[in-house]
């Protein structure tokens, strides 16, 4: 199992001083959950919680980490409190422990006084075993009457990250749960759980909470199910991109959106289109919240067009795709954000649409409000250039050269063996390249399918037979070259002649060009074969990077060669 113990001060040990429980564990996983085993990192959480150990636990998301502090919080006589950011997240989760048969309650905003006497009454009689609370619920004056004459077995906090990156500026309530755990008559056991920590952010959030020589756990980032694309197109050619792509991409999807105005604007152009879609985020009734967040799980709408409001928590396994229309303010949120894609296991996409003008957007956003939860005018400088930071790092990944998904491992401190994955936008390019004549972009670079040949005796190539579609090919890399003075890859040509929108297609002007989808229709693997022929007999060049160019005898027409 890879699961890695992170060496913390205040809380390494080894695998013997922990009780194990995994029979029992397994026993209850099975009657709560139906499942036989356990996904990487729960048992070992689950392990610490019942040895009364306090836990910080990084896991990735799909991962499965509510199951760490629910399992345990089904005791009998035990109570849980969850701390938690969003109410659309609680509510599923009261939902789906009810299904269960677990006694689980919400208190918010929206319940009434008499509402949370009732539910406090059913904990001090021992039989509600989870409630689920907003970290600004933690000092109302109920509540605290409430945790001084109750006991409560474990506190959870569920999404810690927000710790740092909401306490510093809107939410300072995050900052204040370490005080209200120590302010408790009996000392619970304190489980911190989420997807996006730092290896440099865990001792921060440890000691934010005042975790107790806290468990570490973490169980990797990589969700290499996942392919992610960056992809820098203005707003208006967008419209096209975003329309043509939920059009034809199959299974559910998700727009996320910087403002509510473009939620509304997103949905109302992909409903015009013949796309099921609705805009969602957090100033809508909850009424309508809970209809369309229901209706999604059930598959229509099939694409929500959404705000950070539909980040965290949303639990449907077959999200096809998430579109990110502009740059995040970190890596941390875009990785929740991508991470509601695949987590059934199934291929899915990550896509990042920006600009430059967004990030300096951005950057004034985070002048004006980082910190602002402080009083210490020094934190508050501290904060801002920690958001700053966290802004930059979003930044290199968009303009990423190399790998994508190696720039998002590294950032969380997850080295990643090979330059290449294969499978991200900055990498795919050597699948689009001939073997034979293609260089490696970098040293020690092998290209994909050119091992096992004999160095040295490269294979004969097959005479030359032009095809009707080859002149089609060979005009538009032709005009494209004239157009702009340099050309593209494989992949993005082929897309070109098919018809396809965006990736700079809007940008420039290259859907005007002699050429552009006249190919349409037309199997995308003939077209490559068609390409590499055209390689092969010298009526197309690579140029650098592999990119695709008219070569000198290109202009004559390939049937008189």
């Amino acid at each position: 199992m890879n699961v890695d113990y992170l060496d913390m001060e205040s809380g390494g040990i080894r695998h013997g001083e922990l009780r194990d429980y995994s029979h029992a564990a397994l026993a209850q996983l099975d009657r709560a959950y139906g499942y036989s085993s356990f996904r990487p990192g729960q048992l070992e959480a689950v392990n610490a919680i019942l040895n009364r150990r306090d836990l910080i636990a990084v896991m990735p998301t799909g991962s499965g980490k509510s199951v760490c502090y629910q399992l345990p919080a089904m005791r009998e006589g035990c109570l849980t409190v969850v701390i938690s950011p969003l109410r659309a997240l609680m509510r599923d989760q009261v939902q789906a422990l009810r299904s269960r048969g677990v006694t689980a309650a919400l208190i918010d905003g929206g319940v009434t006084p008499r509402q949370r006497r009732s539910v406090y009454d059913m904990a001090h009689g021992g039989g509600l075993r989870i409630l689920y609370v907003a970290p600004e619920r933690l000092w109302t004056d109920d509540f605290r009457d409430f945790t001084r004459t109750t006991r409560i077995d474990l506190v959870a906090v569920d999404e810690a990250h927000c710790v740092l990156q909401w306490g510093h500026d809107f939410r300072s309530s995050y900052l204040r749960i370490g005080e209200f755990i120590d302010s408790l008559p009996d000392r619970p056991v304190v489980a911190a759980l989420t997807a996006t920590a730092t290896r440099g952010q865990v001792p921060e959030i440890a000691a934010s909470l005042r975790l107790d020589r806290p468990v570490s756990i973490g169980t990797g980032f990589d969700r290499p199910n996942i392919r992610f694309d960056a992809l820098r197109l203005r707003p208006t050619a967008r419209r096209r991109f975003i329309v043509d792509w939920a059009r034809t991409h199959g299974g559910s999807g998700i727009v996320y959106c910087n403002t509510i105005k473009e939620c509304d604007a997103w949905a109302a152009r992909l409903a015009e289109r013949g796309v099921d879609a609705a805009a969602f985020y957090a100033p809508l009734p909850d009424r309508d919240k809970a209809r369309i967040q229901d209706g999604f799980l059930d598959g229509s709408p099939r694409v929500i067009c959404a705000t950070t409001a539909f980040g965290m928590g949303v639990d449907k396994p077959d999200v096809r795709w998430v579109i990110n229309d502009g740059p995040c303010e970190s890596l941390e949120a875009f990785y929740q954000e991508a991470g509601r894609a695949g987590r059934d296991g199934g291929p899915a996409r990550s896509v990042m649409l920006w600009t430059d003008s967004e990030f300096i957007n951005w950057r004034y956003r985070i002048r004006a409000h980082a910190g602002g939860a402080l009083e210490d005018p020094e934190a508050r400088e501290r904060a801002e250039r920690a958001a700053l930071g966290r802004l930059d790092a979003m930044r290199r990944y968009c303009e990423a050269e190399d790998c994508l998904r190696r720039v998002l491992l590294g950032y969380f401190g997850e080295d990643r063996d090979g330059e290449h994955c294969e499978d991200c936008g900055n990498c795919t390019y050597m699948a689009d390249c001939d073997v034979d004549t293609a260089e490696p972009r970098r040293r020690g670079r092998t290209p994909r399918g050119a091992r096992g040949r004999t160095a040295g005796k490269p294979e004969p190539a097959e005479p030359y037979e032009p095809w009707p579609e080859d002149e089609t090919i060979l005009a538009f890399v032709r005009e494209r070259q004239r157009l702009l003075g340099h050309g593209f890859g494989d992949s993005k040509t082929i897309r070109s002649l098919m018809g396809a929108s965006g990736e700079d297609v809007d940008d420039q002007g290259l859907d005007r060009l002699d050429g552009y989808g006249m190919l349409a229709g037309m199997d995308e693997q003939h077209i490559k074969e068609r390409i590499r022929a055209l390689v092969t007999a010298g009526l197309l060049a690579r140029g650098k990077y592999h990119t695709l160019n008219p070569s000198e005898t290109s202009e004559t027409n390939p049937e008189d060669q």
